[in-house]
Order: structure tokens, then sequence, then C-alpha cells
């Protein structure tokens, strides 16, 4: 058997590592059907310089000094690597980091079996994540070539990597994310913005629809771009304000954006006199302001071109959209318990009244207590030098938990002591004492009968895993779903937009074709008798043959100059 270092001789866990396959000047290394280096053993499926492997077990070899190995059992149980042949480097152990990492899906992307890989294999064939998916991530690792970081799936064995190589971003942080009522209007000096049914600006996602300055859109899902700002978001108020229909004698259509367009107006028509009630307002950079519709997704405008069209009975108004959001934003309990479950902590307790939970290290040395509204993490330790100490660290990022669950005793930087008294005849040696200092318990029967009940409380930490596995696989198939939900209602939006755009092209079509029809019968009409001819050139000849001898005094019409001459000698119309 070979020698290891205390670190390998944990053989099984979340292991990565990065194919070398510098023996032998190979720039590839096939993967292995047992734990040999022989090419007998050898099947169809090969990895590439700088593919990143996932592995769960790794192996010595089983003959005594041999310079083969220590071998990768790959976690898709597709088959065998190994660090190393005939001496020579072929895959190098990289650091994977533990946590909790949240994101959305950018774009419909598929669960693979390797963080990176030429060969895409898919760790679950009907495993897909729709757009705006929230994923859990518990494992983190960085390709050295590429510095793109990659992700395990909390609850699976597969991988999603940040970005594709081509810089396309793949997985938002949800950071980058939030859900609400919002609104934005174009900023001034802006082009008129158009609109996507994708979180793009490609060409290919454009929708027949666009926004100019002072228009204002109504969003319910925000997410940071890399770009400049083309907008600038308004404030919400929210409240009660009662409002009756005045001066508008077909009533006012409910707009889907708090604007006045007729291409954005619903079916829905309040007649004049009716009472609407509505729950949020905002005011534009003029004097008009938009109510949205109590229980409806519309809105509607008191004011239009200074007229009023709704007269505000009563309001009663409370604080913004974005005041309510910004205060009081704290943790989720299953937050906290999926990034106490990256560091192998255990929960000890749970107080919703007091909205703190406790958990505890595996060696029980160290307690941390989350107080998940207000984000204040407290440890208590056992300080070498200090004793028994509680440090309680608040407004705590979710950094900064990941840190303090990695490792209770990290500095922050941030946060007070409180250290607990210690009796002078509190000593710390073999034996455990009890009142009567002559009876004490034998350290040997004393961590046989923990080693007994570790070893059920660990039975029950199976079951209360697989029970938290079953709980968040119904959460993502419910995210999976709702995400489909979101896409359909995106894309029954898209083709509305579609219809009215041919319906504004049929009409622009048909209004050019009846200004061509206008504009022929006038120049092949008579200016003179106003008779309609074929053509223009039938035209002109009614009008030489007919009107072209006319006397200037009493207008009358003669076929010829003769005769019009005649007349004027007879009348003194010269």
């Amino acid at each position: 058997m070979q020698n290891f270092t205390e670190a390998q001789r944990q053989t099984h866990g979340c292991f990565v590592y990065q194919i070398t396959a510098e023996a032998n000047g190979a720039d590839a290394i096939a993967v292995r059907s047992a734990l040999n280096v022989g090419d007998e053993h050898r099947t169809d499926l090969c990895f590439y310089k700088d593919d990143l492997v996932s592995v769960d077990l790794i192996r010595p070899s089983r003959r005594s000094g041999s310079n083969n190995g220590p071998f990768l059992r790959l976690t898709d149980n597709s088959g065998w690597l190994f660090e190393k042949k005939y001496g020579g480097s072929m895959a190098r152990r990289l650091p994977v980091e533990k946590g909790l990492w949240a994101f959305y899906v950018d774009k419909d992307i598929s669960l693979q079996a390797h963080p990176k890989s030429r060969i895409a294999r898919c760790a679950d064939s009907d495993t897909t994540y729709l757009q705006m998916q929230l994923l859990h991530c518990d494992r983190r690792v960085v390709c050295p070539s590429t510095k793109i970081a990659s992700y395990r799936v909390q609850g699976t064995v597969g991988w999603l990597s940040e970005r594709n190589e081509s810089g396309e971003i793949l997985l938002i942080p949800e950071s980058k994310v939030k859900f609400g009522l919002f609104a934005y209007g174009v900023a001034a000096g802006s082009s008129d913005i158009s609109l996507y049914n994708q979180p793009s600006v490609g060409s290919n996602t454009q929708l027949p629809v666009s926004f100019g300055v002072g228009d204002i859109v109504a969003c319910d899902v925000v997410r940071q771009s890399p770009y400049g700002p083309e907008m600038r978001e308004l404030p919400i108020e929210k409240g009660l304000w009662t409002l009756t229909v005045v001066n508008s004698p077909a009533g006012i259509a409910m707009r889907r954006h708090p604007m006045d367009r007729t291409d954005i107006r619903t079916s829905v028509v309040f007649p004049p006199g009716d009472t609407v009630i509505c729950d949020r307002r905002i005011k534009s950079s003029g004097q008009t302001s938009f109510y949205r519709v109590k229980g409806r997704d519309g809105w509607v405008f008191d004011l239009r071109d200074e007229n009023r069209m709704m007269r505000l009975i009563s309001s009663r108004s409370m604080v913004s959209e974005q005041a309510t959001a910004a205060n009081g934003h704290g943790w989720s309990i299953e937050y906290v318990r999926g990034m106490a479950s990256a560091f192998e902590l255990k929960e000890i307790s749970l107080n919703e009244t007091s909205r703190v939970i406790s958990f505890t290290s595996s060696d029980e040395s160290d307690r941390i207590n989350v107080y998940y509204t207000t984000r204040t993490v407290g440890t208590a330790i056992n300080h070498p030098s200090q004793g028994q100490t509680q440090m309680f660290r608040r407004d705590c990022t979710d950094e900064e938990l990941r840190e303090i669950m990695q490792n209770p005793r990290v500095h922050t930087g941030k946060g007070y002591k409180k250290r607990s008294r210690i009796s002078a005849n509190q000593g710390i040696g073999r034996y455990s004492y009890g009142a009567d200092e002559d009876q004490y318990i034998d350290e040997e029967d004393e961590y046989r009968n923990k080693l007994i009940e570790y070893e059920k409380e660990e039975e029950k930490l199976g079951i209360k895993k697989l029970r938290a596995l079953k709980v968040l696989k119904g959460i993502d198939d419910k995210r999976a779903k709702d995400a489909a939900e979101m896409q359909s209602k995106m894309d029954t939006r898209a083709e509305e937009f579609r219809q009215i755009k041919l319906q504004q092209i049929e009409a622009e079509r048909q209004r050019q074709h009846r200004l061509a029809d206008a504009e022929r019968i006038s120049r092949s009409t008579c200016s003179v008798c106003h008779q309609v001819f074929v053509n223009e050139h039938a035209k002109n000849q009614h009008y030489q043959a007919v009107h072209c001898f006319r006397c200037n005094h009493c207008y009358r019409d003669f076929n010829s100059s003769h005769a019009l001459n005649q007349h004027k000698s007879a009348t003194g119309h010269w």
C-alpha cells in the first residue's frame, strides 16, 4: 500500500481533479473499468488535459510499492481514473470550497456530471433547470486555466458553471435579482428602448414594442445588468386611494403599465361616475399620477393633457415600496439550515418566537445561534486562554455567515464578546467529577457510551437528511413549474404584441392604398366640370375639346376661337 497524508485518508467525499496528462507526453486519459492502469481495462470515455472531473472515492493501489494511483472513482460511476501512471502525473487535486450559494438560472441549463469537460455528460438526463429558477449550491471549485467557478447543486452530485468559456452568463447570484413591484422611467437623453421576451438585448429576443422618454413601465422582477442604466427607478407609494371617473364620456380603459398609451390598453373600462379603489401610486415627471387598481395588474391616471379624467375622493398614503423592501430583510430558515448542512453542523433547537435557530459542531465544542430576521450571529466557544466566551456579530452578510459556520472562531472585525465565569476549582483532567469527588466515570466507558449515542444520532440525521432532500425536491419542482408558467405567460404576451404589430402594419398598408386611390382620382378629374375620366390623358383631351375657349367675363365656353371672337365682338367682352 502507498503512504498517504492524513487529508488523503479521507477517501469518501466530494473531490475535484484537474487532468494534467503529463505522463509519456499524453494529452488525454482514458477511464478504466477497474483499479488498474492497464490498457485491457480502458473504456471509450476519455478526459483531456485541463478537464475537471468530479470524484467521490480515493483508493490507493493494492500493490505494495506501486508507483500507480491513487485511483479515483468518478462520481457518476462511469469508471476510475488515477493520479499517477508509472510515476508520471496524470491528474492533480484542486481545492473544493464548502458553503451555500444561491443562484437564479439565466438560461435553460442541464446538470453536468463534471465541473468542466470537453465531452458534456449530464449527471441526470431528466434534470434541466429553467430560466429564473432558484438553485442552492454547496460546493465550489475554480478552474485554474479559465478562472471560471463551478458549483455543485445541493442535494445532487451534478455541477453547473457560472458562465461558459465565451463569457456568457449562466448563473445569476440571488443578490442580483429582486422580486416585488417596481416602476422605471426611460431616462432623459436615451433613445427608444425595446421590449424583449428574454433578459437579453439580442435582436432575436426583441418584441415589436418600444418605450420612449417619459414612458413608465411596471415590473415584478428586476435583474441587475452589466450594461449602463437606460432607465431610472421611480418611487412607488403604498396606500389606499379612491377615485371617480369624470369628464370622460367613454370612460377610462385600464392600462397594463402606468402610461397613457392606446397600445397598452386592456379590455377593462371604467364608465363615467364609476368609483375605483387603488393601492399603489406613481407620480410622473409632469403633473399626472398613475394608480394601480387594487386586485388587478392594471393602472389608471388622473390627468390627460391637463384635463382631469379622475377625481381623488380619499387617500391614505403609507411607506414606499422600496423602503419596505429595504428594511428588515433577513434570512429564511431554509437558507440558514442549508448553510449549516453544507458544513455538517447539527441543528439542536429552533425558537420561532425569538426567531433564533441553533447549531453545534460535530464535536459539540462550539455552538452557533442565528437570529435569522436580524442577521445577528452568536457563537459560544471554549477559548484556550479566555475560557467560555460568547461572540455576537450584527448585520452579517451571506459571506460572513458562511465564514462563521465554516469556522466559529473566525475574526470578522465586528461584534462584541461576553465571557462566562469559571469557578476556581474547575479543572481539566482525565476524569469528569460529580458532586462526590470519590466517584468518577472511567474515560473509556464514557466515550464508548458516547459512541453508541453518536451512532443513534447519525441514523436520525440520515433520516432528517432524506426528509430535507424530499422537501427540497418538492420546492425545486414547484420552482420549475413556476418558471414554465412564467415562460408560457411571456410567450403569450409576445404573441399578443406580434398580432398588434401585424394589425398596425395592415392598417398602414390600407391607409397608403386609400391615399394612392384618392391621388389617382384627383389627377383624372376635370377641374371645370368635375367629370371623372379613366386616366389623366383622357381628362386632358376632354379639357382641350370642351373647356379651352372660355369668355373671361361671362365664363361661357365655345367650341372654337372663332366662335369666341364673334361672342366678344357682339357683347364687347374684350
